[in-house]
């Protein structure tokens, strides 16, 4: 996760404060409401204001900085973040969208919500750095509004306090902790570990020396822990604030002056112009009054709009809304605009919620941002896959998310001069095929566009989907033409164009065409998924990391967690089969505490829970096995108690205790029939280089597969010790060789690096993983790798059999022509990095060290991607800091045309041969 950037944080911070003091004299003048994410099951809860002046974001749940990112959604000038409640669906995104507005220069966010909200970053303070950027937790009670330039919120605290203390015994919920959390564990409990702190200072031999095993604590330590623990639960245990909704009023702007006008009555230019504009009638000097109203358009009081999310119908208080209702009473200025409903289905379509719903009258439009809803809101992951699956079919299957939906325009096909164009046009006559498939099942299942509340309902229920619009100044109007749709065309007809990718394509089906025949009955089992393949921060094309091995049938293992893991699984296997896999999950590891390796822990293991409780059965739900740095436990533990119950949904075992180095005392809890239960033989984990409490895995599946993991890491021997033979090697290769200081300094592999990891280990084949998003469709890669059949390059939704993974390596070549343009784009960086370091080392250059470093420092920002979203646009106005600028300068040169064609040209030769 980002390292900030102190200085140009501060500098763009000051500029942001200097933009913001202008805007302050006068009200927007153009307000919009739009969704980002719709909250469907595996999107997060997300709705965006914009004005003209500040922006701002009710709710903000796990992968809402992935849809924001793709989207161009502008996030560096938001101030205020509202939360209705304290669940994962409303603030599982709120960990990475902070360390993203940090890293643009926010100097401050400022959280509404109920009490305890901002314990988060308290629970979270190991692995989200906030430095340069303050979290302020406003008070929200129903005696006093928020007020800006933009608004004026009024909270409305919805439901009853919580009950823990008076409803059920005080220590009902420690004894739990103290059940549930044996004593081998209160080593961990209390974590004051730096997760950024680099290991470099640990000596080589470190991780070789046998673990022992730590002695038990005396009496007197054993009780000074328990009262240590005591005391930081009973803090915990506050009473929890209920949910808060929010009537937002904008400000009042006044109308336009018609100069024309004033002239026609005889005002002279002066202050009484200012008196009329500011709706004060004026006297003029020959004693004529002229009235504002006669010179001027009207006034725009300020629209209303409500976000309200209802859990419990019986502590709702309707009359907290009254003075908003259309009951003939209230004036018209006062009856909503926009009314959101964060309210779950069951309550909404509950007869009480309706008559509510109704005493707003016919005008307000109605949204629902719930589970009902489908649209997960990318377009970009399905891009990429439809790309992808013309090479390989089974490898790179469409996606099973049909939320989005896709367009087709007749006779739009290549012209037919060549076989090749030939071969192109009968693509996209699959293709429609294709369509016609996703809109059946679209048909079966997805809801989209608006919805009435039932036969008998005139009220209006508009399902919310992505970039759903409201405009609320200067028009009212709502907007779905920017709903993210499905160009699937273009995406076959811009790979098919590519020089060469049709000669490249067809080699590579016919080696794959002969694996199948000569492995016809190879087995199915195990079968890898990758689900996020990127580092850092997620994109539009790669999430954070995530791996599914199916040992079989019915067990499978999760590799790591990243933010947004639910919302891939949902993507790949479908809103319906996606609980059948939860189900089957057996096992969850996480290699170590970085946020972008496991903050998608808790959203998969309550998905996991809701996916039991579907089958209505009486039988308890077994929960998952963790394996996990046992220091997880004061995140998970906290959360438990200061937001939403998750412990009864793990079994925790440490990845201490699975050491290779540790087997001579092996883990109780690790039992065979443990084992048994996850399908596998064994585990074995290791010690590695990245960060304190690390780790490499390495799983023996069966007799004839064995899996090794590396998760972050520098090369590392332990590694190579445990997963010696591997059938599969999975290993991180976040940069390209060039790069290899800054990947030292950083505790990464490069391609090369891993690579020879998985030669020295003996693994038949490595698949390079976790790339820093600056190679968000490609890796660079040397010459030399691209010969070596044992080298595969994963991606997102790319799923892999054992007879798949000698096809990898001769995947490449199409592949780059299939992103040809962003090879090139990488050849030029290279060619500019090389240019700079080597002004940098020259003689003839001014010896000034400030020239030197502002020269290397211009270099990091080039690719020093792994600390900010390579698209940084995306959370930048055009009057903010970028960093990453050098990136456009390079093709300023004016050969810089030729270079492209010249790099693309060799990219085709070379492919083709």
């Amino acid at each position: 996760m980002p390292k900030p950037n102190s200085s140009r944080i501060a500098e763009a911070q000051r500029q942001r404060q200097h933009i913001s003091k202008k805007s302050e004299k006068y009200a927007p003048s153009t307000v919009y409401l739009q969704v980002l994410g719709s909250g469907a099951r595996g999107a997060p809860n997300a709705l965006y204001l914009f004005t003209d002046q500040k922006r701002y974001l009710f709710n903000c749940g796990e992968g809402t900085q992935r849809l924001a990112h793709e989207h161009k959604v502008k996030l560096s000038r938001l101030d205020h973040i509202f939360i209705t409640n304290k669940t994962w669906r409303n603030l599982g995104g709120l960990p990475g969208l902070s360390l993203t507005l940090q890293d643009v220069g926010v100097p401050k966010i400022t959280l509404h919500g109920p009490e305890g909200l901002d314990e988060l970053y308290n629970a979270t303070r190991r692995f989200v750095i906030m430095k340069d950027m303050n979290v302020v937790m406003a008070k929200c009670n129903s005696s006093k509004d928020y007020e800006d330039s933009v608004m004026t919120v009024k909270y409305v605290l919805i439901g009853a306090q919580d009950n823990i203390l008076s409803t059920e015994p005080k220590p009902a919920k420690k004894q739990k902790l103290e059940e549930k959390t044996p004593v081998e564990f209160e080593e961990f409990i209390h974590d004051d570990t730096d997760y950024y702190k680099k290991e470099t200072g640990r000596a080589p031999d470190h991780r070789n020396n046998q673990v022992k095993p730590k002695p038990k604590p005396n009496n007197c330590d054993k009780a000074y822990l328990k009262k240590k623990t005591e005391k930081v639960l009973e803090e915990l245990q506050k009473q929890n604030c209920s949910t808060v909704a929010y009537i937002c009023i904008l400000k009042k702007r006044l109308g336009t002056l018609d100069l024309e006008k004033c002239v026609e009555f005889g005002v002279k230019p002066g202050p009484l112009l200012g008196q009329l504009k500011s709706g004060h009638d004026v006297l003029l000097p020959d004693g004529k009054i002229v009235l504002s109203k006669d010179v001027k358009t009207p006034d725009d009081p300020g629209p209303v709009f409500i976000v309200l999310e209802v859990q419990d119908l019986t502590n709702f208080n309707e009359a907290e809304f009254s003075a908003h209702f259309d009951d003939g009473k209230n004036p018209r200025e006062n009856i909503p605009t926009v009314i959101v409903h964060y309210t779950p289905p069951h309550i909404v379509s509950h007869p009480t919620y309706r008559a509510f719903m109704a005493k707003f009258g016919p005008t307000p439009r109605h949204v629902a941002m719930n589970s009902q809803n489908s649209c997960l809101g990318s377009e970009a992951v399905h891009r990429t896959q439809h790309r992808l699956h013309l090479l390989h079919a089974d490898m790179f299957p469409l996606l099973r998310d049909a939320s989005v939906p896709a367009l087709w325009t007749p006779g739009a096909a290549p012209h037919a001069d060549s076989p090749e164009r030939l071969k192109a046009l009968e693509e996209l006559k699959n293709k429609i095929a294709v369509a016609q498939f996703q809109n059946l099942i679209r048909m079966e299942g997805a809801s989209g566009g608006d919805a009435a509340l039932s036969d008998g309902d005139k009220l209006e229920l508009v399902s919310a989907r992505t970039l759903t619009t409201f405009h609320l100044r200067p028009k009212k109007e709502l907007d779905r033409s920017s709903e993210p749709k499905l160009h699937i065309q273009d995406y076959i007809q811009e790979t098919m164009g590519a020089d060469g990718f049709v000669a490249s394509l067809e080699k590579f089906r016919s080696l794959a065409d002969s694996a199948r025949y000569a492995k016809s009955n190879s087995e199915e089992y195990p079968r890898v998924v990758f689900l996020g393949t990127g580092s850092c921060i997620p994109s539009k094309t790669r999430n954070t990391s995530a791996i599914v091995i199916h040992v079989d049938e019915h067990r499978s293992i999760l590799l790591d967690c990243g933010e947004g893991t639910f919302g891939q699984l949902v993507r790949f296997y479908g809103t319906k089969q996606v609980n059948h896999f939860l189900r089957k999950l057996k096992a969850i590891y996480i290699s170590h505490l970085h946020a972008d390796h496991h903050i998608g822990l808790i959203g998969v293991l309550q998905a996991r829970r809701q996916a039991f409780e579907e089958l209505e059965s009486n039988k308890p739900m077994k929960p998952v096995y963790l394996l996990a740095p046992g220091q997880i436990v004061t995140w998970l533990s906290i959360y438990d108690h200061q937001f939403e119950p998750i412990r009864d949904d793990f079994t925790l075992i440490p990845n201490q205790s699975l050491l290779a180095s540790n087997f001579d005392n092996p883990n109780p809890e690790l039992t065979s029939a443990v084992l048994a239960s996850m399908g596998v033989q064994d585990i074995k984990t290791c010690l590695v280089s990245h960060c304190p409490n690390a780790f490499g895995v390495a799983i023996d599946v069966n007799q004839s597969y064995k899996v090794t993991y590396s998760g972050d890491t520098i090369p590392c021997d332990e590694l190579v010790k445990i997963g010696k033979d591997s059938t599969l090697l999975i290993h991180e290769a976040t940069m390209e060789d060039e790069l290899s200081d800054e990947a030292r300094i950083k505790m990464h592999s490069t391609t090369s690096q891993a690579i020879d990891v998985g030669k020295r280990m003996g693994a038949q084949y490595t698949v390079l993983t976790h790339f820093s998003q600056r190679y968000a469709r490609l890796p660079r890669l040397n010459a030399h790798i691209l010969n070596d059949n044992s080298v595969g390059i994963a991606f997102d939704n790319m799923q892999i059999t054992t007879s798949d993974l000698e096809l990898l390596p001769h995947m490449y070549a199409p592949l780059q022509l299939m992103f040809a343009e962003h090879c090139v784009e990488m050849e030029l960086k290279a060619q500019n990095r090389a240019r700079q370091k080597q002004r940098t080392a020259s003689p003839t250059m001014p010896s000034s060290g400030s020239i030197q470093n502002h020269t290397t420092d211009n270099n990091m920002n080039i690719d020093n991607t792994d600390n900010i979203t390579t698209d940084l646009q995306h959370t930048t106005d055009s009057n903010s800091t970028v960093t990453g600028k050098n990136d456009d300068a390079i093709f300023t040169d004016a050969n810089a045309t030729d270079s492209k064609g010249k790099h693309r040209q060799n990219i085709t030769d070379n492919c083709v041969r």
